[in-house]
């Protein structure tokens, strides 16, 4: 548990500094986005409709974010498993390919965050300041088209989770850090047996679990 409380303190600081194509405002605009996007009245009725399409409307500009990178947040926080390549592939062009990436890996580690404390029956935390300075904007050596939606690590494989926000890397240094602490303990992942308060066959149960109610893709 210390690992995961260590692990969720350092991604909330992290949410507000400045990171790899985003300001420390825009990154805690998208935490702030992410978590409206429970109650939204958009975002209920798209979850509700057959499709989302079906539902019109746009999510406004915010102070520090587009209306396509709010959507972004909002369409990756409340209805993940109905996203389309046609859809990201309207972000993306309207974004650019790394600055959507980082929208997604930041909402990605809000959620967890969140629905953590959430699920401990802890408040969820207060948003950090957000801190001065200006993020990376250097797209990384070594990422192409992998086949996936947008370009990731072509070297040396790791597991897709892991890799999925290479062409973020100050962005997937936290991520990466909670699937650890949370879940796979880096090189433990490969070990059969795992020795700790669960045996690993009910922590891949629960795994299993977890992502099929998030219609989570792998």
């Amino acid at each position: 548990m210390n690992a995961i409380v260590t692990a969720q303190n350092a991604a909330v600081e992290a949410l507000g500094e400045p990171g790899d194509w985003l300001t420390g405002a825009q990154r805690i605009d998208v935490w702030r986005q992410a978590r409206d996007a429970a109650t939204n009245q958009l975002d209920l009725a798209r979850r509700a409709a057959l499709s989302p399409n079906a539902t019109a409307g746009t999510h406004r500009a915010t102070e520090h974010l587009s209306p396509a990178a709010g959507e972004v947040a909002h369409r990756v926080a409340s209805d993940p498993g109905r996203l389309t390549w046609a859809w990201a592939l309207a972000q993306i062009e309207a974004l650019g390919e790394e600055v959507y990436t980082e929208i997604v890996g930041l909402t990605a580690i809000a959620s967890t965050i969140d629905r953590f404390h959430v699920a401990i029956g802890e408040p969820i935390p207060a948003l950090p300041a957000p801190r001065p300075g200006e993020p990376d904007r250097k797209r990384p050596d070594g990422v192409g088209d992998v086949g996936a939606w947008v370009s990731q690590s072509s070297g040396p494989t790791t597991a897709n989770v892991s890799r999925t926000l290479s062409l973020v890397p100050k962005t997937n240094i936290t991520w990466r850090s909670l699937v650890n602490s949370h879940y796979s303990r880096g090189a433990e992942f490969l070990d059969a047996v795992w020795s700790r308060a669960l045996p690993r066959p009910a922590v891949e149960l629960i795994a299993s679990r977890a992502t099929g109610l998030s219609e989570c893709f792998y």
